[in-house]
Order: structure tokens, then sequence, then C-alpha cells
């Protein structure tokens, strides 16, 4: 079960531009409606549970069969990161890159280094009450107040601990476990929205509140995974009727996503899509609930530039403006930049040494999809 995603590093972005040398103007580029309803991302997987956005934007999944954890890359593979786990389930990312799992079987949770994949202890939690082990972990707690003011349990993991029916929050370096809530059925996931509150879902029918006591939030059937949007709405995957319930701040149903084959993890990309299992039959969907980008289209000029074809796909009724960004540097220059319209994406013109360039499309606050583009040769 999965934390809320945390938010990705903003790009440095300089909007210098200098005049075409054609003094052509660029045509923007077409765009084309988002896939409605779920849309397939992976299959054939042994058994899909837990899922987590990591800092590179790569979308993260355990295994509990294969005893695995790997990673969904841009181009649609897959990349396994680490084995030889004991169930693997909850996974979050840290600040600082390390992959946590909660490993089931021995009732720990594990660290991943995210450049050489060793897996080491991190925190053990003890279980003597012979039920299933710990399930989903996370969040990790922001550093930062909503005044910008250093908060003392930044970078904290909050881990419910499943047989025991308590929710602990511990330090960063896996030292430190101090409980924060008790008196729970079976807590097994955990998100924190931009107030501070901890939502905790409870396989024993309850979304609580840790505000900081706890308070029951809705009663839903079987929570398996609790993320929260940015823009507050909280997604809660429930296994006693195959669904996601999405909920507003106070708790009140908005939508409802029906007929799933057991949707043991859920996450939120940088532009609050819904990405989910279906353990039963071994798969990752999305949910487009915003916006997109596909491949972008790269064409080498006749003076030696770039043109850069944006691909966004929108989501039927999602009209917000969004704008097209890129960063210059000494080996970088943005000859034309042409923002996307709401029946467009934009385009771009550059004439760079480097071999690719990262273009980023965001609706100015809450939402953004950053890509890396392959330059021709």
């Amino acid at each position: 079960m999965l934390a809320a995603c945390q938010q990705a590093p903003t790009p440095a972005i300089k909007h210098s531009v200098t005049p075409s040398p054609s003094g052509s103007p660029l045509a923007a580029c077409p765009s084309t409606p988002a896939p409605s309803g779920p849309q397939l991302v992976v299959r054939n997987l042994p058994a899909p549970d837990d899922l987590a956005l990591g800092l590179d934007a790569r979308l993260y999944f355990s295994d509990i069969t294969a005893g695995t954890v790997s990673a969904l890359n841009p181009d649609g593979s897959v990349e396994r990161i680490a084995g030889g786990m004991s169930a693997p389930e909850g996974i979050v990312v840290q600040d600082d890159g390390r992959i946590l799992v909660a490993e089931q079987g021995r009732n720990r949770v594990v660290a991943i280094d995210p450049q050489t994949h060793a897996v080491s202890q991190w925190h053990a939690f003890p279980n003597r009450t012979g039920r299933d082990g710990i399930d989903g972990i996370g969040p990790v707690l922001p550093g930062l107040d909503a005044l910008g003011n250093l908060l003392p349990t930044g970078g904290n993991v909050i881990v419910p601990d499943s047989p025991n029916g308590v929710v602990w929050r511990v330090t960063a370096d896996g030292k430190t476990a101090t409980q924060i809530a008790g008196g729970m059925v079976r807590p097994v996931g955990a998100a924190v929205d931009t107030n501070g509150r901890i939502f905790v879902a409870d396989e024993g029918g309850a979304l609580w509140v840790l505000d900081p006591a706890r308070v029951r939030f809705a009663t839903l059937p079987t929570p398996d995974d609790v993320v929260v949007g940015r823009a507050g709405h909280i997604f809660v995957n429930t296994l006693g009727d195959n669904a996601i319930h999405e909920l507003d701040g106070q708790g009140h149903q908005v939508s409802v996503i029906t007929g799933i084959q057991q949707p043991q993890g859920i996450a939120l990309d940088y532009a609050d899509n819904l990405y989910y299992t279906e353990f039963n039959i071994g798969r990752i969907d999305r949910v487009v609930r915003t916006f997109i980008l596909d491949p972008a289209k790269v064409t080498r000029t006749a003076r030696g530039t770039y043109s850069i074809c944006p691909v966004i796909r929108r989501a039927a009724g999602f009209t917000h403006r969004l704008a097209l960004e890129t960063g210059s540097s000494l080996k970088t220059s943005i000859i034309q930049l042409v923002q996307p319209g709401t029946d467009s994406s934009g385009a771009l013109e550059v004439q760079t040494s480097e071999p690719s360039l990262t273009i980023t499309v965001s609706d100015g606050g809450l939402l953004s999809q950053s890509q890396t583009v392959l330059l021709s040769p």
C-alpha cells in the first residue's frame, strides 16, 4: 500500500528565446484526446501488489509471488530493481532516492540503494500474533510546513504495523520508531495531505484520519491503500468491492471506479493520473485524469537546429491552460517557443550540442509532466 506521491523536483527554467535565423514562425503541433477509461500499462505479471512513483518519475511496483521490485521505464519496458524478497508489499521512495519496501514474509522494512540496488534491513517489527506481517508503508513526511518552516518530523516515514493494529512514525534512518496511533483492526496503508493530516487505510472497514487523534474519516469495504492527490482529494482502493473510491477533503465520495480485479496498489503521478494494479490478472492499468505526454517528434532542420513537436493528450473535460518549458544553457539555445493551446501541443526549436533535452508541461501550479527527448544525430 502506497504512500502519497512526492512532488517532482522543479527544473530550473530559463525563458530566453532568440529570434529564428529564418524568421519563419513555428507552428503549434496538434494534440489528441487521451484514452477514456482504464488503459493497460503492463501485463503478464505474476502477482503485482503495491506501487510508488520514484523521484525519477518511474513507477515502481512489487510482486509478492516473484519476490521482486521492478520499475516501469518511460519507453514501457520493465527493469528489475531487486529480488529475493519474501512477499514484498508496500513501497515508498525517500528524499535521497532510497526505496523502502515492506517485506511481509519477514515482517520488516528493507532499503534498496538506488545506484547499486543492494538490499539491507531498515527496520524490523515484532510480530507474535500469528497473522500476516507488515503490509503497506509510507508516506515520507514533508520537511517544511505551509509557511516554509522546518518540521521536526521531516523525512520520517509512517509505517502501519498491520498485525499489531498500530501505526509508527520512524526516523529516516530507520533507527527510532514512535507509536502514533493504535486500536485498529489491520492498518495497511497511509498517506498525508498538505495540512499534515495522516490517513490510514484499515482492512477492518475504516479510513482513519490522525489529526492528531484517531477519527473515522470514512467507512469502506476492506480499504487496502490510500493516496492524496495534489488538489486534496483522497483515493482509496477497496478489496471488498473491487473498486477505487475518490473522496473530497471532508470524506464525501466524488467518484468510484468499479470492476477491478483486486486493486492491491494505487499511485498518482505528478499530473494526478491514476495507476493501479489488478492482482488477480497480473497487470497494471492507468486512468488519465488530466493530461499525459506521448513521445515527442524531432526533426533536424536544414540550418542545423532541432524542431521538437510535443504530443500532449488531454483527458475529456480537462481544459486547464498548460505551459511548455525547457532549460537553456551554454550548449543549448531556444530559438522559438510556441505555447500549447487547449487543442494544440505547442512547439519548440532549439540549437544544441546535447544528445537530449528535457521538456516540462505544467499548469503552472499543481500538475506537471516531464519528458526527456532524444535528439536525432
